[in-house]
């Protein structure tokens, strides 16, 4: 296609270019060629109208395919300072406008610093909070200034024996305070205290360890009889120093205890030797079952209890009510022998036995 001097052809994609005698929108690409000389050209919409001839509202941008370079110096015009007064005269910046100008590079110096400072101070912490936790590993396993100097030892019970937790804890002294754990300290009471219920650990620094030792609660009186002496009165029981714990360990106290003469004897049959003290001797499902069977028997029956015999081997527990006694077991259901003994009273009744009622057999009662 022809205008001029000027000659226009089609895009390298092969679309037509204004050839077809229509009406057309926009153009990709075109080279533009002007006598001889190829540049580049960038074309926006045109149109092609038969009746009037061809209008082409094509403009061509001439671009350099050389990169631009600054003019040398010796091409430069010099400027008198009548000409650069004029242009900052002409081109001059209100008072106003300066300082605020001004004021904003005051700001953005003024933030980029706070920032920079911000920056050191967090590295410098870090730095200094480092070298407090190192110098504080160093005190505590090279110095001998966080090592355990003093043990002292609080108790709630007046049966437990201080002398005896310090001597088990004597091996913690020269140990770092830091290291001595709550743990470490009931694993080592437990080897000898065995009805130990709760330890309690303060450390007071640098060198003073606080340890409180909870024992376990007392349930029963305990007196050790040998097998044939169950049938004995009791005689004495205000005076005995021998109990069962609720973990069903034997606890011996000092003469001077006398908050559990209120509780409950059991007589302890069948042990060849005196137990040690905190030695299990009861399970506590044992005690369990004995105090349900006497709660069900006052409650339900109407009968109080008045001594309980707990047979060790056998497994075995007698409770005495209107001197006869009632034999139970921990074999068979509680319930079930209850029953038996209800209708033993509806059919037989107390009044015909003289010595006990053996309630352990699965298909009868007997009784003497």
């Amino acid at each position: 296609m022809e205008f001029g001097d000027h000659v226009f052809r089609a895009s390298e994609d092969r679309q037509p270019v204004g050839d077809d005698g229509e009406s057309h929108d926009s153009m990709q690409y075109a080279v533009c060629s002007m006598q001889g000389t190829e540049m580049a050209a960038h074309h926006a919409s045109f149109s092609i109208i038969p009746e009037y001839g061809i209008r082409i509202p094509v403009y061509c941008v001439p671009v350099s395919l050389r990169p631009a370079s600054r003019i040398p110096r010796r091409f430069n015009r010099p400027v008198s300072r009548r000409t650069q007064r004029l242009v900052a005269r002409k081109h001059a910046v209100p008072l106003r406008n300066r300082l605020a100008v001004r004021w904003r590079r005051w700001i953005h110096v003024t933030r980029r610093g706070v920032v920079n400072w911000r920056r050191a101070l967090i590295q410098w912490s870090a730095i200094t909070l480092a070298a407090l936790i190192l110098l504080a590993g160093g005190i505590v396993a090279f110095s001998p200034i966080g090592q355990v100097e003093e043990i002292r030892v609080s108790r709630s019970d007046p049966r437990l024996d201080i002398e005896e937790v310090q001597q088990v804890l004597a091996p913690l002294f020269g140990h770092s305070l830091v290291t001595v754990t709550v743990r470490e300290i009931r694993s080592l009471l437990e080897q000898r205290i065995l009805d130990i219920r709760g330890v309690t650990v303060s450390k007071h620094y640098p060198s003073q360890l606080f340890v409180r030792v909870e024992l376990a609660p007392l349930v029963a009186r305990a007196r050790v009889l040998a097998p044939g002496e169950e049938n004995f009165p009791v005689q004495g029981s205000g005076a005995m120093l021998t109990f069962v714990t609720d973990r069903g360990t034997f606890a011996v106290v000092p003469p001077g205890f006398t908050r559990g003469a209120e509780l409950p004897l059991i007589d302890l049959v069948d042990w060849g030797i005196r137990p040690e003290p905190g030695a299990p001797i009861l399970s506590q499902d044992f005690l369990a079952r004995m105090e349900q069977a006497v709660d069900i028997l006052q409650t339900q029956f109407g009968q109080q209890v008045k001594r309980r015999v707990a047979f060790i081997r056998a497994q075995e527990f007698h409770l005495s009510v209107d001197k006869v006694s009632l034999w139970f077991d921990v074999r068979s259901p509680l319930e079930t022998q209850l029953l038996r003994y209800r209708m033993f009273l509806r059919s037989v009744g107390l009044a015909e036995v003289k010595d006990y009622v053996d309630l352990r057999l699965a298909d009868r009662v007997v009784y003497r």
